[in-house]
């Protein structure tokens, strides 16, 4: 009952910055951004594994989604639709990353190294050293559901809609990515 209320009060609370997003009112514009833009940076961080590329991506997130206002049915949350933004920015940036590397191959240059992730070298806990190293093992879905999940709190419903599968497919990829990082990580502390 209890729940039933809170829902209400937020699915107005929500209405209403919609409402004056829509209106073009720059304290809603504010207001969403100071709500959501540190989960945004975060899931863009454990995806990227880039400080920097997060950075750039979570300001292009809110550029996309004002731009995208109008067509917003509101079908979704905000921090859904924002997330949702967000992780396809994520799959459109890794696609030309990508072809970059290979055209950049193709041409005999190779591709330049890489300074260490800054995030990994602030990292001196050598179970959150090991965590991390195996979070590198998983793929991109996997890190993200396990992001969604347990750091941003969604519930598979929601992160259905965030990342446009079935909620049974993430419950599945969910399990897998739990075990793979339980392999990888007792795998490393026997060793």
């Amino acid at each position: 009952m209890v729940g039933d209320v809170e829902t209400r009060v937020r699915d107005r609370a929500e209405r209403q910055v919609l409402k004056a997003l829509r209106e073009g009112r720059r304290e809603a514009y504010e207001e969403v951004i100071e709500t959501h833009y540190a989960s945004i940076y975060r899931l863009l961080l454990f995806l990227t594994r880039e400080a920097g590329r997060a950075e750039d991506m979570t300001q292009e997130v809110f550029a996309s989604a004002w731009a995208a206002l109008p067509g917003f049915r509101g079908e979704a949350t905000i921090p859904t639709w924002l997330r949702r933004i967000a992780y396809n920015l994520f799959v459109d940036s890794r696609r030309r990353r990508r072809r970059e590397e290979t055209l950049v191959g193709r041409l005999g240059e190779g591709v330049p190294g890489t300074a260490a992730d800054p995030l990994s070298r602030m990292m001196t806990d050598e179970h959150l050293s090991r965590m991390y190293e195996a979070m590198g093992g998983l793929d991109d879905t996997e890190r993200a559901v396990l992001l969604l999940h347990y750091l941003d709190g969604l519930s598979y419903r929601q992160m259905a809609r965030v990342l446009q599968q079935p909620a049974g497919t993430l419950k599945w990829i969910t399990h897998q990515a739990l075990e793979k990082l339980r392999t990888q990580v007792i795998g490393k502390a026997e060793s």
